[in-house]
């Protein structure tokens, strides 16, 4: 067996004499940090050489192939879509079109386009939600700590702002936006997916790592969801659109959106970091045993 040493830091040090004592009190038995760090390494270590798409200790004849291959210039498709310049004439050549394509559907009629019987910004937001939903909800998961002051604020104002826009369709009404006549029901339908998909694997590291505030604006939209059903259906709100609506019909709205995130994913992700950590926990069984 190779003998590897790493010094860590004190927290680090710290967060591994935590998850010991865990382990050792959900499983019984002793299990001393350096037993956890090599349990953590294999699974991360696992995780990242499945992701690299190569085998548990590979060879060094594969790793020298696939550095090969990692360090052979980008041809084809691939490196023009790499090129800087290239990259921005392609957005501008796509932009022009995309305005042609508006101004041809709108404009002039052109009924290939179909534009004019989606003419409603709500129509736009069923084609366009979701792709605007991954651009930006990964990003934030994943990446909040290096987003600038500025960009929360320019996000925050933009949200603050497709708010307003809601509000006034709703309230003057502007029937271009399309929302008049869409009730909480058809919010939901066009939001629910969408966020779900997207969200579904980061959820079960973010919930790790919630914050008080975090759990009280969850707390919050349950409470509000909650009166909504209540006043749908007893109070008859006609705004929610939820009367008429049956348990079938919630099942129908829920049962992707909730089983996904909360119940296929974590329950996935448990099954491939045991399967990747069961080696390590083998070998220190076998450890204990002598």
């Amino acid at each position: 067996m190779a003998v590897l040493t790493i010094p860590i830091e004190p927290d680090e040090f710290l967060g591994l004499s935590a998850l010991a004592g865990l382990d050792e009190a959900a499983n019984g038995g002793m299990d001393d940090v350096a037993s956890t760090a090599k349990t953590l390494m294999h699974g991360a270590l696992a995780a990242k050489l499945d992701e690299l798409g190569l085998p548990w200790a590979p060879s060094p004849e594969i790793v020298k192939k696939h550095a090969a291959e990692a360090a052979e210039p980008a041809g084809g498709l691939l490196g023009l879509m790499e090129n800087d310049r290239v990259r921005r004439y392609a957005t501008s050549a796509l932009l022009v079109a995309a305005l042609v394509v508006l101004w041809g559907g709108y404009i002039q009629g052109w009924e290939w386009t179909g534009f004019r019987a989606n003419e409603q910004l709500w129509d736009w937001l069923h084609l366009l939600l979701l792709p605007v939903v991954i651009g930006t909800i990964p990003l934030w998961i994943e990446h909040s700590d290096y987003i600038s002051r500025g960009r929360r604020v320019t996000y925050v104002a933009g949200l603050v702002a497709f708010t307003g826009l809601v509000v006034a369709g709703y309230l003057i009404p502007l029937n271009w936006t399309g929302f008049s006549g869409n009730t909480l029901w058809d919010w939901l339908e066009l939001i629910l997916l969408p966020v779900a998909v997207t969200s579904a694997r980061f959820l079960p590291s973010a919930l790790h790592s919630l914050r008080p505030y975090h759990n009280g604006v969850i707390a919050l939209i349950v409470l509000g969801w909650t009166v909504t059903i209540i006043g749908g259906y007893a109070l008859s709100w006609y705004w929610t659109g939820y009367q008429g609506n049956t348990l079938w019909d919630w099942l129908g709205l829920l049962l992707l959106p909730l089983l996904v995130p909360i119940i296929l994913i974590p329950t996935a992700l448990q099954w491939t970091s045991s399967n990747a950590a069961q080696p390590a926990r083998e070998a220190r069984a076998a450890a204990r045993a002598r």
